[in-house]
């Protein structure tokens, strides 16, 4: 499989770099952060909608045994899981034990995984979070993994808008969306969508859940979507205040990723820099 995006600033230096990997059903990416704070690199890697979990074993394995960066020494690398099997569940309600059986009332049993705890302590939460035991194996025989880490994880720490946000990181075939209401969190979900009007539909009906009005909440866009997609059109439909993830303002980033729209990569970053 060939990368989506293969960007690279010359002269990168690994030794002493520190690399991001952010793994699940949709994909996988890397980036690297030198020790200037400056990131020099993103790849990803986009799989085709409803790839089976089979075939996405078999391109991870691929794509691990095959990466260029993977042939080169890094100071530290940390991993972060896509992976959506996730609950966050607050301590009074929190049983070590009972996780395994949470987790199959609301995703089921049919992929057999293991289990990892993310403490929150900004949040006072624990994420309890599911990953299948082929793609663990792989990464474990693969790679030596400083951290890991679940994307919910990360994402609930990045800078909110006052008011009430909702935060999307688009993929392919699916997006995951976070809620926040007068700044407090409501919810943080991946799903997936067939066609543009789903994701109007979705972003709506959470707005409605959670009570929260289509014309009051701003949307932060990341990831795959464009401002002259009918995905973007879709939404732009029902929402009034609609904007684009921007870069990480403190860190330095390579010429040759900005070249490309922001919002491709920024959440990529700021997951980076909550590990």
């Amino acid at each position: 499989m060939n990368p989506s995006f293969n960007i690279l600033a010359p002269n990168i230096y690994t030794g002493s770099a520190t690399l991001f990997i952010e793994a699940g059903p949709t994909g996988i990416s890397f980036v690297v952060l030198n020790t200037g704070d400056c990131f020099q690199a993103v790849v990803t890697y986009s799989f085709p909608n409803r790839m089976n979990p089979a075939e996405i074993q078999e391109e991870m394995e691929e794509i691990l045994r095959t990466e260029p960066l993977l042939q080169k020494p890094f100071s530290k690398t940390h991993l972060i899981w896509t992976y959506p099997e996730s609950i966050l569940v607050p301590p009074e309600l929190y049983d070590r034990e009972q996780s395994k059986d949470m987790l199959e009332l609301v995703f089921g049993d049919l992929v057999q995984g293991s289990i990892f705890h993310d403490f929150l302590y900004r949040h006072n939460l624990y994420n309890t979070h599911r990953i299948p035991d082929s793609i663990r194996r792989i990464f474990e025989e693969r790679i030596p993994v400083s951290t890991q880490r679940h994307q919910y994880s990360l994402l609930i720490d990045r800078a909110r808008q006052e008011g009430n946000e909702l935060f999307l990181c688009f993929y392919s075939g699916s997006f995951t969306l976070m809620l926040c209401k007068d700044g407090n969190l409501q919810i943080i979900r991946n799903v997936i969508y067939n066609t543009p009007e789903d994701v109007a539909y979705y972003l709506l009906d959470t707005c409605r859940c959670f009570e929260v009005a289509p014309d009051s909440v701003k949307l932060c866009l990341s990831g795959m979507i464009d401002k002259k997609s009918n995905l973007y059109a879709a939404v732009y439909k029902y929402f009034l205040y609609i904007g684009f993830a921007e870069l990480p303002p403190h860190h330095a980033v390579a010429e040759e990723i900005r070249a490309h729209p922001p919002h491709f990569f920024s959440h990529l970053f700021y997951q980076a820099l909550c590990v």
